[in-house]
Order: structure tokens, then sequence, then C-alpha cells
């Protein structure tokens, strides 16, 4: 009798266990779909031109950006509390995390515009409690493809309806930019559900939804065209090239993985060799391919952030504290440089790397990229695993690792020569503390170890 007794109520309580974490899961998808379609569309919707403050010259950033973030964020509280078990092994997997966030706060002290600066970190504090809260809610992977999948299937929709009815508030002078603030933007957006839709076809068992997602990546690909972006077309053409070989030299042995790496590095250290004693032989100067090579006059830009990290080169600007901030101090402001007249407002370096630097010193760039290359190794790992197990329960789980492993190393390309790293503006900045959490969610806490096929 006590032991029936025993058995219901365990019954019971795994029922509403069960039920609990349907519900998370399902506002958990709710909450992922809303941030990015509202990182993609943004408050400002069609919205083509920079809007300039003719009083002071600096950029009119719209209140309802804030306000945004408070109420996702608010909505993320429910999953944060519900999952408030899982807190302390989150925080301690996000140990590296943890750090970094302490030294941009460090960094606000002696900021630039300090008040900005915070402003804008209490904005990054929000997006990491909806990154947690989304993949607390989410643990399982297919759940989570779908959900990222759904978003973008729901954007590119909008913006080929909106190319196709209103073309002519969709078109700008310099590319197709739909409902985006940029014709720069819909090619990121497009880039991204690339990646996200592509590999999600390999989920669906019916034709039905295999025609309706390949369609979605059809149209995407037109649409990201038509946007003109040429990195984010460059990065998917080169991406859609190498992905299926970086997956075989992944699902392969140990010693191929290393053999492949080395023979990479042979082969880039032999052809620069050849190239530095042609140069020499015929008297030419090595770099005189790249030296008239503006990358579309980023290098002005590059050559002046540069100058400022000289000035501050350990402690940096203060955390987002360089770029659209107080005109009065606003360091490109006070030039007469052709990216700060108000024709041409520019509120990035163009170079997520030299972004930091400015911004968070030596000391913030190191500590970013020790935390960015360990979620990308991690990504890396589990793909691997997951390429080379024969449990049914891993494989199903590919196509999401995939993209998991995978769209860290194009967001890191990409940041070469557009800025989205924590600058909690673009959807590639939310991306990587999302993926960044998940991955180390889904890590062992052992290492990775794969299981031969």
């Amino acid at each position: 009798m006590v032991g029936g007794a025993a058995r219901r109520h365990t019954q019971r309580a795994d029922a509403a266990s069960s039920i609990a974490d349907a519900w998370s899961a399902r506002w958990a998808s709710l909450l992922l779909i809303a941030t990015i379609l509202f990182l993609l569309i943004g408050p400002n919707p069609y919205m083509h031109e920079n809007l300039v403050d003719p009083d002071t010259g600096g950029s009119v950033l719209s209140p309802l950006n804030r306000y945004a973030w408070f109420v996702l964020t608010g909505f993320a509280a429910p999953l944060i509390w519900f999952k408030r078990s899982a807190l302390a092994d989150l925080l301690l997997r996000l140990w590296p995390l943890l750090m970094l966030f302490t030294w941009f706060a460090v960094t606000t002290t002696w900021a630039l515009d300090p008040p900005t600066s915070q402003r804008r970190l209490s904005l990054l504090f929000c997006q990491t409690i909806i990154c947690a809260a989304c993949c607390l809610g989410l643990r399982d992977a297919r759940s989570m493809h779908r959900a990222l999948a759904a978003s973008c299937a729901i954007i590119v929709l909008i913006d080929l309806a909106s190319w196709v009815a209103l073309p002519k508030v969709s078109q700008t002078e310099i590319g197709l930019a739909a409902i985006h603030n940029h014709k720069n933007s819909l090619g990121l957006a497009m880039m991204f559900a690339e990646f996200v839709c592509a590999p999600f076809i390999f989920t669906q068992t019916t034709w039905r939804g295999k025609l309706f997602w390949g369609f979605i990546v059809v149209a995407a690909a037109a649409l990201l065209v038509a946007s003109k972006s040429k990195t984010s077309l460059n990065i998917t053409l080169a991406a859609l090239v190498m992905t299926p070989v970086i997956l075989v030299i992944l699902r392969g042995p140990r010693l191929m993985l290393l053999s492949a790496l080395a023979s990479a590095l042979v082969l880039i250290s032999t052809a620069a060799l050849i190239w530095l004693s042609v140069c020499y032989v015929q008297g030419n100067d090595p770099l005189w391919p790249i030296r008239h090579v503006t990358f579309t006059q980023r290098t002005d830009v590059w050559t002046f952030v540069l100058s400022q990290i000289a000035l501050r080169p350990f402690s940096g600007a203060g955390f987002a504290s360089f770029w659209d901030i107080n005109p009065a101090i606003q360091p490109s402001l006070q030039t007469d440089l052709w990216f700060a007249q108000p024709d041409s407002p520019t509120n990035e370096a163009h170079d997520g790397y030299l972004d930091l630097l400015v911004t968070t010193g030596f000391m913030g760039l190191a500590i970013t990229l020790f935390v960015l290359l360990r979620w990308m190794g991690r990504g890396l790992s589990l793909l691997r695993r997951a390429l080379r197990s024969s449990d049914g329960q891993i494989r199903v789980q590919l196509p999401y690792l995939i993209f998991l492993g995978l769209f860290p190393i194009l967001i890191a390309l990409h940041n070469f020569l557009e800025s989205s790293y924590f600058n909690t503006v673009g959807l590639f900045s939310f991306m990587v503390l999302f993926m960044g959490i998940d991955v180390d969610l889904r890590a062992p806490t052992g290492p990775v170890r794969s299981t031969p096929r």
C-alpha cells in the first residue's frame, strides 16, 4: 500500500514536471523567435537613413530599443525562476564569460562617456539573461533548431513580400534593404537564414516540409544577392564550399584532423616564403597587391582607430564608449575625416577586434579571444562527436550542431570587416552570446570523446 502510494506520487510528480518542461520549452521558443525578429527588424522598419540630431550632430536613437529589451528580459524572468535549480551549474560553466563581463564593468569607470557605457552594459546583461533563459528552456537540439528556423522563415517571407509588393520602399541606392535599416543588415539576416535553414531541411521527414524549407533557402539566397552585401555574400559562398570539407575532416580520425591542420599551415607558410622570395629577387614590395586596397574605404577608419588605440592601449576608451556617444567627446567627431561628417556617419570600426581593442584595451581583447576561441573549440568538439557517433540520440542532433559548431566561425570571419561582438544592437552580437551559452551547457564537464563508427 505504502509502496503503491509512493509510486503514484512519483508518477504524478514526473507528469507535472513533463508538463512544466513542455510549457517552458514553448515559452522559450516564443521568446527566442520574438528576440530574433526584433533584432532583425528593429524599432524603425524601413528607416533606411541614419537620423542625425541637428543640435548635437549625433545619431538619434529610438528609446523603444531600450524598452523592448527590458520587456523581453521581463518575459525571460519566469523561465529563469523556473530553471533556478540549474543556475549554479550554469554560472560555473560560464566563468570565462563572467570574467569578461567583470572587465567590461571595470572599464566603465574610466569610460569617455560613463553613462552611455553603463547603459549599454546593462543592455548586454539583459541580452545575456534572455540567452540563458532560452538555452535553459530549450534543451532539445531539435526544438532549438525549430525555433531558430521559424524566426528565419518569418523574416525571409517578410522581406520577400516587401521586395515584391513594395519595391520602391524596399530598394536603396546601394542595394536592397527591404524592411531592414540597411542593405548590409538584409545581407546579414539572409546569411543567417541560409545557415540555419539549410541544415534544417535534413530534419524534415515529408516532401512538403523539404519543399517549403528548400524554398526558404532559395529565397534567402536571392535576397542575399539583391542586397549587394559583399561581405555577407562572399562569406556565405566560401562557407558553402568549405562546409563539406570541414565535415569530412571532423568525421575522420584524429590523425586525419591533425594532418589537415598541419598541411594547411605548411601550404600557407610555403606560399608566403615563395612570394617573399620572388619579391626579393625582383625588387618588389611584398605588400604591393594590397597597398591600394581600401576595403570600401575601411582602411581610413582602421587607421584612425589604430591611432586612438595607441593613446589608451591597456585601458581602452571604456566598454561601448567610442562610437555614438556624447558628440562633444566622441573622438571621431573631433576630426574632419570623411566618416565623421553628417552625410556619412560611422558608428563602428568595421572590424570587431579593433572595436574591442579601442574600447576595452589589450586586456579586454585577450579575454574576449579566450572566450570566443573556447566556445568555437567546444562547438567543433560537439560536432565531431556527433559526426563520429553511432548513437541515434546524438546523431539526430547533427543538423543543429552543424550550425552551432560552424556559424561562430563565420561570425569570427565577418568581424574582420564588420563589428558585431558585444555591441548590444546587432543579431550577431546576440547570437554569439546565445550559441556560446548553449555550447557551454551542452559540453560535457570532462573532455569530449567521440565514439568511432
